[in-house]
C-alpha cells in the first residue's frame, strides 16, 4: 500500500511538472519558435492543464469522503477555483476571468489589454475592497482559507497526498513575501504612471509568476515543505493580508493559517 501511494504521488508530480514546465516554455519561448512549433507547445500545455483539473477534480471528491472535517473549506475552495478556472473561462471563451481571484498584488492580469473593463472593476473590487475588508473582520482565515483558488485550494487537494514540514525553509517568510510585494507594488506604479511599459512589465511577471507560483511551488515546495509553503513563504497577496489582519475586529484562536 505504502509503494502505491508513493508511485500515485510521483505520476500526480510528474502531471503538474509537465504543465508547469509547458506553461513556463508557451510564456518564454514563442519569439525563438516556429508557428508550428509553437502551436503543438500550446496544445499540450492546454491538454495538460486539463489533466491537472482532473488530478485536483478527483483528489476533490477523495479527500471529501475521507476528511469530514474538512468538507465546507473543500467545496467552498473547490467552487471558487473551479468557477474562475473552468466554468467562467469555458462558458464564456474567456480566460481572463482568473483575475477576479488572481487579483493585484498576486498577478497584473487585470491591467491586460486583453481584459475587459468588466473583468478588471471586479478584480480591482476583490483586490481592494472585498479581501481587506474581510481580512479586517475575519482576519487571515477568511480568503486564505475559503476563498483562495491557488495555495489555499492546492493545499487541501494537491498538498495533502504529501507530507507536511512547515518548520522547513521559514526563513524565507521574513525575506521572500514582502519583496515580492514590494516589487509587486512598485510594477503597479509603473504601469499606471508610465502605461506604455505595461506590456514588458506584464510579461516578466507572467515568467516571475510562473517559476515561483506554479513550477517552484507544485515541483519543489509542496513535496518539501507541504500545501501552505506558497501562502506563508511566497505569496505576495498573502503577505498584504497578514499585514490586513493585525488589526483585524474579530478575535480567533488561531491566528495562523490551517495547514
Amino acid at each position: 500500500m505504502a509503494q502505491a501511494k508513493q508511485i500515485f504521488r510521483i505520476l500526480i508530480w510528474i502531471v503538474f511538472l509537465s504543465a508547469s514546465t509547458l506553461g513556463l516554455l508557451r510564456i518564454i519561448l514563442p519569439n525563438w519558435l516556429d508557428i508550428e512549433t509553437a502551436k503543438i507547445i500550446s496544445y499540450f500545455y492546454w491538454s495538460g492543464l486539463l489533466l491537472v483539473e482532473i488530478v485536483l477534480a478527483v483528489l476533490v471528491v477523495y479527500f471529501f469522503v475521507k476528511k469530514p472535517s474538512r468538507r465546507t473549506r473543500l467545496v467552498t475552495l473547490s467552487i471558487c477555483h473551479f468557477t474562475v478556472f473552468l466554468v467562467l473561462p469555458l462558458a464564456l471563451n474567456d480566460w481572463t476571468y482568473t483575475a477576479i481571484l488572481y487579483p493585484w498584488p498576486h498577478t497584473l492580469q487585470a491591467f491586460d489589454a486583453e481584459t475587459s473593463k468588466t473583468i478588471l472593476w471586479l478584480s480591482l473590487f476583490v483586490g481592494f475592497g472585498m479581501i481587506p475588508l474581510i481580512s479586517y473582520i475575519w482576519g487571515r482565515k477568511a480568503f486564505c482559507g475559503y476563498i483562495c483558488p491557488h495555495g489555499a485550494f492546492i493545499s487541501e487537494t494537491y498538498g495533502r497526498i504529501f507530507k507536511q514540514h512547515p518548520e522547513r525553509l521559514v526563513i524565507l517568510n521574513k525575506i521572500v513575501p514582502p519583496i515580492y510585494f514590494s516589487l509587486m507594488t512598485v510594477a503597479l506604479l509603473v504601469i499606471l504612471i508610465l502605461p506604455e511599459t505595461l506590456t514588458p512589465v506584464r510579461s516578466f511577471q507572467k515568467v516571475v509568476f510562473l517559476i515561483t507560483a506554479e513550477l517552484l511551488y507544485f515541483i519543489v515546495l509542496v513535496p518539501l515543505v507541504g500545501g501552505r509553503s506558497y501562502c506563508n513563504l511566497i505569496c505576495p497577496l498573502g503577505y498584504a493580508i497578514k499585514q490586513i489582519s493585525t488589526f483585524k475586529t474579530v478575535d480567533s484562536p488561531n491566528q495562523q493559517t490551517d495547514r
